[in-house]
């Protein structure tokens, strides 16, 4: 007999065949209700800590500008300032004065310095007047080389000697004494009154007849002129 297949399947109970055709849909329904999972919360982040801030500082003021020292004015009060003599002594009374203490008689200022040539040419002019009116007007020379770049102390000195200078001479150590007589140029000759008051300024060399011409109106009766 030849061997033949048979197409005929066997018959399933239609129960189970229910049951089977129901499964793939509880598998799906399944699936969709597990829960869906929660993510993990976030860690809030450390307090932040406000950076400290600066306390804040006054204002700086800002420094006055330096002030212009006023005009010499005629009138006015000279300048005080300090000075030391190189000679002259025996007749102010100490080596080292202020230039108030010369008040009560009329004194003629003299600026110089020993590098100044005109300094130079007008000191025997000045020299020759203190030998003629030393009892009516004081006189007094003061070096002020170092602060206009015209030479030393020491060297101002030997100067004096070498001219055969006797009048009061000096030097100051006072910087301001430039600026608060506003020299300009050198020489510079201060008149001044017996109350220690400004009669006349002059700038440059001086001679003899100059000198009597201003100590003639600065002395007692004498016409004031500026």
């Amino acid at each position: 007999m030849a061997a033949t297949v048979n197409l005929n399947r066997p018959t399933i109970p239609q129960p189970i065949l229910a049951l089977l055709a129901a499964l793939p849909l509880c598998l799906t329904l399944t699936a969709c209700a597990a829960p869906t999972p929660t993510p993990p919360m976030a860690t809030p982040p450390p307090p932040t800590t406000p950076a400290p801030t600066a306390t804040p500082q006054p204002p700086t003021p800002t420094p006055a500008a330096a002030t212009a020292a006023p005009a010499l004015q005629i009138g006015a009060l000279a300048p005080d300032f300090t000075f030391t003599l190189f000679h002259g002594e025996d007749e102010l009374g100490a080596s080292t004065l202020k230039l108030s203490d010369l008040r009560g008689k009329p004194l003629t200022l003299n600026f110089w310095a020993r590098l100044c040539t005109p300094c130079w040419s007008e000191m025997p002019e000045l020299q020759d007047f203190y030998q003629q009116r030393r009892q009516q007007i004081q006189l007094l020379g003061i070096d002020i080389g170092q602060f206009t770049g015209l030479g030393s102390h020491k060297d101002a000195g030997k100067l004096l000697d070498s001219l055969g200078i006797t009048y009061p001479a000096g030097y100051t150590d006072d910087p301001a004494v430039v600026r608060r007589y506003q020299i300009r140029a050198m020489p510079s000759t201060i008149f001044i009154d017996a109350d220690g008051r400004v009669f006349r300024i002059w700038t440059g060399a001086i001679n003899r007849r100059q000198l009597d011409s201003i100590v003639a109106q600065l002395l007692p009766g004498g016409e004031r002129k500026s």
